[in-house]
């Protein structure tokens, strides 16, 4: 009787280490995401495997691999899939190839393989999980191609892709674009396609082509959030104001001035309109802001300024800046207007003569000189002596040339006459001075200087005299000659550093 136990017990010792112990491996997904069209396989390795402490295990046979059915996944080999026999440590992998149904969701989709083997009822379930992305393929378009500084628009956001949800718009720092009034948009879930109206300020953006930099904030399917930007090329033209700048009066250059401007409005009425002088040579001396107030369709007001003028003589296209609202929102333009600038261009005449004093009926040489006591170069200086009713004159012409003169510069041209027998006193002699200042404009200046004619025998005289008195006479009218000329340097030296 014990031995019959004993057998029993050793067969079914036997029977133990011989059973089939049926193992599968972890499994691999290729590619590791999927998008829907596209096709991916699943392999993982079915194992006949041998406990510890024996040395075999009966085969595994008739294998086969069930799977059950996945929403948005194909599986391209008919259930079930025949493995076949598997001997005592041996193995045999499973590939199974799939495809991503066009309508996926993305996601992670569980599929189930379950491995049976003939005349049993075992099975070893393996869950894979697929991962199917299926992310919003995003697009704008706007039904405006151009924008003012400040306009509306409607936004159209086109997905192609997955769905999108909870999308939000923004814009980008640093682009120059905002939003007027907020600094997101909600649009919310865009499956197709979605539009909203955009209020867009580009009052900070060049005028011209420009990029604007829309940033799309999204949850695709799945749950994962997203930030991609998308670029709208429009082209931004900045509202001009219609106006008319004429200028009143010309200013100097070199001095306090008051710049008049009349500014007529031709075009759409102006509200809160400002003036705002901006120029770096032509500086406001106190406010640079002038307030016009409401500007009416063809209405025209003035604008008087105090200015320290240091530009050039010419015409000087003066930097400004305009302000006005319109539609409750501020617009803004940096312009120029043309301002005319005079040169302060001037000239001293001054009359000498040789011998003196005149003298009726006595021949004379008359000096003429003419010095530049402005504050740039003249050009083109001319000297004419006019016909005059007290002496004949003997050169050749009434006209000299003397070229140009720098500031402070002079020059002397000499005419010889011979006085009429006109009787002592006073009289006028004129002197015309033509040149061209700085700024190109031709300059007329004719002056009249009074001069004192004596008896024919004061010139006797003069020739039996001491010379002392003649010579004392020149040199302080010499002496006063050049302490003028000395100080008119010194004095301008000192405006030119004040102005510095």
């Amino acid at each position: 009787m014990d031995k019959v136990r004993f057998a029993i017990f050793a067969l079914c010792l036997l029977a133990g280490s011989l059973a089939a112990a049926m193992a599968v491996e972890s499994y691999t997904v290729t590619p590791s995401t999927l998008k829907p069209g596209e096709e991916g396989s699943v392999q993982f390795t079915i194992k006949n495997a041998v406990p510890t402490g024996s040395t075999s295990t009966s085969s595994l046979e008739d294998v086969q691999v069930f799977y059950a059915a996945v929403p948005g996944v194909e599986f391209k080999t008919t259930a079930p899939f025949i493995v076949g026999t598997i001997e005592s440590g041996g193995s045999a992998p499973v590939s199974i190839p799939f495809r991503i149904l066009p309508g996926a969701k993305g996601g992670i989709v569980t599929a189930a393989f379950f491995v049976s083997q003939k005349n049993k009822d075992e099975l070893k379930t393996v869950n894979v999980d697929i991962s199917v992305v299926n992310p919003p393929i995003l697009s704008i378009s706007s039904d405006l191609q151009s924008v003012k500084s400040t306009d509306t628009l409607k936004l159209t956001i086109t997905n192609n892709g997955g769905k999108a949800d909870k999308v939000n718009l923004k814009l980008a720092d640093g682009s120059g674009f905002a939003f007027i009034g907020t600094t997101s948009i909600y649009v919310g879930s865009v499956e197709k396609a979605a539009t909203v109206d955009v209020q867009l300020d580009s009052r900070d953006a060049d005028e011209g082509v420009n990029r604007i930099p829309f940033i799309l904030e999204y949850q695709q399917e799945g749950g994962s959030t997203v930030n991609e930007t998308k670029y709208l090329t429009v082209a931004v033209k900045k509202e001009k104001a219609d106006v008319i700048f004429t200028q009143v009066d010309p200013v100097v250059t070199g001095r306090d001035n008051v710049l008049r401007l009349k500014v007529k409005n031709t075009g759409r009425a102006l509200e809160d309109f400002k003036f705002y002088l901006e120029d770096e040579k032509i500086k406001a001396k106190e406010s640079k802001q002038v307030r016009l107030g409401n500007l009416g369709a063809g209405e025209e007001k003035e604008i008087a300024m105090a200015v320290s003028v240091d530009a050039q003589p010419g015409v000087r296209n003066t930097a400004v800046t305009l302000k006005w609202v319109e539609d409750d929102v501020e617009k803004e333009e940096e312009t120029t207007v043309q301002v005319s600038v005079n040169s302060d261009a001037d000239v001293g005449i001054f009359i000498d003569a040789k011998p003196t004093p005149l003298v009726s009926g006595g021949d004379h040489t008359l000096s003429v000189l003419v010095s530049n006591v402005g504050s740039y170069k003249i050009q083109n200086v001319e000297v004419s002596l006019p016909p005059s009713s007290i002496f004949e004159l003997f050169n050749a012409q009434q006209s000299q040339y003397i070229g140009g003169l720098e500031s402070d510069d002079f020059s002397t041209v000499q005419y010889k006459v011979r006085m009429k027998g006109v009787q002592p006193g006073a009289y006028p002699i004129n002197v015309l001075v033509k040149y061209k200042d700085q700024s190109g404009v031709w300059v007329e200046k004719n002056q009249t200087s009074m001069v004192n004619v004596r008896p024919a025998e004061d010139a006797a005289k003069k020739e039996n005299g001491s010379p002392l008195p003649l010579l004392l006479v020149i040199a302080i009218g010499g002496g006063a000659a050049y302490w003028w000329f000395r100080m008119r340097k010194t004095s301008k030296s000192s405006s030119a550093g004040g102005r510095a």
